[in-house]
């Protein structure tokens, strides 16, 4: 999420979920320095940015549920408000910065050449960790099993015998292949720029 698309996101983090709750009476933490605090919730607009608003307002519920203090009144830490958004509306894969990060490093070069760039994404997301060796094997083998399956479903649409089924989960695939490369070339069009 870069440019317009990220302000306006900032922004509807702002609108939804900051403003309200420090209307209402939520405070930083006692002793946090005000530049401190005001970087948390710089960065909470950042990450949270993907967000729609009316999760971000179901957020600030949680927020202010949870608040700290005797009062009730003292914002959480960053990582338990990430933590409860993400619970609500889980982060697109290119929000990630795992799955950025991973896919735009040599493993993510190697998958691509290696045919599981797809598998590798897909594995990223479900367990929000880099894999070992032995999971690699795995996401090798569902490559293998998937690139049979495409070639199957794709000659059975030449044939008109592909089902709707079929048809959507091959759309769905190459649907994920594409937003790999474009996470893959977003690296490569930094490294130009």
């Amino acid at each position: 999420m870069e440019g317009q698309e990220l302000k306006d996101g900032k922004e509807r983090v702002g609108v939804n979920l900051i403003d309200p709750l420090v209307s209402r009476g939520m405070v930083r933490k006692r002793g946090q320095k005000v530049e401190d605090h005001q970087k948390m919730l710089d960065s909470l607009e950042a990450r949270l940015a993907y967000m729609a608003a009316d999760r971000l307002a179901a957020l600030a519920e949680v927020v202010e549920r949870y608040a700290e203090g005797p009062k009730k009144n003292i914002w959480p830490a960053e990582v338990s408000i990430t933590n409860w958004a993400r619970r609500l509306q889980e982060p697109p894969a290119s929000e990630s910065r795992l799955v950025r990060s991973y896919l735009q490093s040599g493993a993510g070069d190697a998958a691509l050449s290696g045919g599981y760039v797809v598998e590798l994404f897909f594995y990223l997301k479900k367990y929000g960790a880099p894999p070992n060796d032995y999971s690699i094997i795995g996401i090798r083998e569902q490559a293998d099993d998937n690139r049979r399956k495409r070639a199957q479903v794709e000659r059975d649409r030449e044939d008109g015998r592909a089902s709707p089924r079929d048809l959507a989960w091959l759309q769905g695939y190459m649907d994920t292949r594409r937003r790999c490369l474009d996470i893959i070339k977003a690296k490569q069009e930094r490294a130009a720029a």
